[in-house]
């Protein structure tokens, strides 16, 4: 019985030592690469600013938007604000359906109303940033002031459509 055990471990060892000999490896490498440049886009729609229901432009009135920018990180970025569809060439302005009656408006980059936010050029700076590699939510404050609106238009539906862009 021992010859017998001593016999199969023999032929066991020998058949591993064998078929070990007949699988030969060999290796290689190869790289894995990626170049990232840097970049920048407006990711999630801008929301509307909406200066709700009013009576008089007696009082300077407050709203907000926000626009999401995603840009790799580190990278340097630019937010303007256009002039909008119905400017003056010194103001910004909501029109009625008519396009007769205006409601004069300031945008800015910051809460306190400070810092009017344009194209660098017209209505003010732009705004700029620091990507971070994921989204970021920017405010746009905007104020409806009563010194821009001697007089209060006729009641209706005022508005404008302004155009984000991000340069980087």
């Amino acid at each position: 019985m021992t010859i017998q055990r001593n016999y199969l471990y023999g032929l066991l060892v020998a058949t591993l030592t064998w078929s070990g000999s007949l699988l030969a490896q060999t290796s290689d490498t190869f790289d894995v690469t990626i170049t990232i440049e840097d970049s920048c886009e407006l990711t999630t729609p801008a929301t509307d600013m909406g200066f709700g229901t009013v009576q008089l432009l007696n009082t300077n009135y407050t709203a907000t938007s926000t626009v999401s920018v995603t840009c790799t990180d580190d990278a340097a970025y630019d937010l303007e604000l256009d002039q909008g569809g119905n400017d003056d060439g010194t103001t910004r302005r909501m029109a009625d359906a008519g396009v007769t009656n205006f409601v004069s408006y300031r945008l800015y980059s910051d809460a306190g109303h400070s810092t009017l936010w344009g194209d660098g050029a017209t209505f003010g700076s732009v705004n700029a940033g620091t990507g971070t590699g994921i989204e970021q939510d920017i405010t746009v404050y905007g104020r409806v002031e009563s010194g821009d609106n001697a007089t209060t238009p006729p009641a209706g539906a005022y508005s404008d459509t302004v155009t984000v862009s991000v340069t980087f």
